[in-house]
């Protein structure tokens, strides 16, 4: 099934519901890369397109993460939680105790 949406690019449902935008788009590789790809492509027994859309799902949240500035220090400090004082002090108090094992 093929909709058309109000900018007019063509859009595919699929059965689980989800909608993937046709695009044809080319990508120059060099030969190292070309290689590496079709040795995945023999591997793993996918077409082309779907070895180079499967890498760069997998690779893209990397490469941004790269180009993304640093955290400042303490950005997730209230994300954790904060142990009582009474469980400090309980635990504390349970690694002074001494056990002996029981025979």
């Amino acid at each position: 099934m093929t909709v058309r949406n109000c900018a007019g690019s063509s859009l595919s449902q699929e059965a689980n519901g989800c909608r993937l935008v046709q695009m044809k788009t080319s990508v120059k590789l060099d030969d190292e890369l070309s290689a590496e790809v079709a040795r995945t492509v023999s591997l793993i027994r996918e077409d082309t397109a779907t070895v180079l859309r499967m890498a760069i799902r997998a690779g893209l949240p990397l490469v941004a993460s790269r180009f993304q500035s640093p955290r400042p220090e303490g950005y997730f400090g209230d994300a954790y939680k904060r142990p009582r004082k009474e469980q400090i002090e309980l635990e504390a108090a349970a690694g002074k105790m001494t056990l002996s094992p029981e025979r």
